[in-house]
């Protein structure tokens, strides 16, 4: 779980936090980075899409609040990107 206290934000804090989080897993020769998020939280969907993740699924009722959420996916490694369209969905808006 990533969170910055309301009166930080805005900074680049959550930015800077998730890419190196990034940077030590490429390192580590990773070949993906997968996470979830709330389907409601825009801010982090928007952090997210916006440092390279992808959406990959929808997770309905994925919390134990009823919530659903979106699993994001970042590769790591080339990809071929006509045989990962069948494995996404839409962007934010």
């Amino acid at each position: 779980m990533l969170a910055v206290e309301s009166s930080f934000r805005g900074h680049g804090i959550a930015t800077a936090l998730v890419q190196q989080a990034i940077d030590a897993m490429t390192k580590r020769n990773a070949d993906e980075i997968v996470l979830e998020t709330e389907e409601s939280n825009t801010p982090a969907m928007r952090l997210y899409e916006r440092l390279g993740f992808l959406r990959s699924k929808k997770l309905h009722r994925y919390y134990l609040n009823g919530n659903s959420a979106y699993r994001l996916v970042l590769p790591l490694r080339s990809v071929d990107f006509d045989i990962a369209q069948d494995y996404l969905i839409g962007e934010v808006s």
